[in-house]
């Protein structure tokens, strides 16, 4: 990057003010390599077709199901969704209406939660082995939003937002995406990985 000479600084403030007139400070406010993340709410879920289609009969991924702005914004981050979705996880904003049939409201973690399942999710609703969350997995035979609600009202967000990190950190460089079955998938562990971890 040029260095700024004294000459140019006196300018500055000017470049400035007119660069607030022409952009938000929203849009200043950005940081980091790809401003497209920051630009996705998963708060202000967006459903294309009618409220609650999202979840009725597929998954997230499944477009025949689920035709929804944020969903393609997500999926058109690759591989990087993953980590999104999980820095996701702690924001307990709700969106306007719930988009799960016959909850009383869904929060942004709620949702990033349930992309991040449906993201392994086979088309036989196979999920991806992951040991790291296994502590995730819940064994409730009420509805399924008075399951969550207890499960994070004993573990808490910070937890299953650990938990989906640990698996990322343990199995990125295994995780591809299968397109013909709209999933992603774990690689098998090679010899060197297998003596690395033991």
């Amino acid at each position: 990057m040029p260095k700024i000479s004294p000459i140019h600084c006196a300018g500055l403030p000017l470049l400035v003010f007119f660069l607030s007139l022409c952009c938000s400070s929203e849009t200043l406010a950005q940081t980091g390599p790809s401003p497209t993340k920051d630009n996705i709410q998963l708060w202000r879920f967006d459903e294309l077709t009618a409220p609650g289609s999202c979840r009725a009969k597929g998954r997230f991924q499944d477009k025949e199901y689920c035709d929804s702005q944020v969903v393609n914004q997500i999926l058109a981050l690759g591989k990087d969704a993953i980590p999104f979705l999980i820095s996701e996880l702690t924001d307990d904003r709700k969106t306007k209406h719930p988009i799960y049939d016959l909850w009383t409201y869904t929060a942004a973690g709620d949702i990033a939660n349930s992309f991040l399942f449906d993201l392994f999710t086979a088309p036989d609703w196979t999920v991806s082995p992951m040991p790291e969350l296994e502590s995730l997995h819940m064994e409730c035979t009420h509805p399924g939003e008075w399951c969550w609600r207890k499960f994070l009202h004993k573990n808490g967000r910070k937890f299953v937002q650990e938990r989906w990190r640990g698996a990322w950190e343990a199995n990125k460089d295994r995780i591809y995406w299968d397109e013909s079955a709209r999933c992603f998938r774990l690689l098998p562990v090679t010899s060197e990985q297998r003596l690395a971890g033991g």
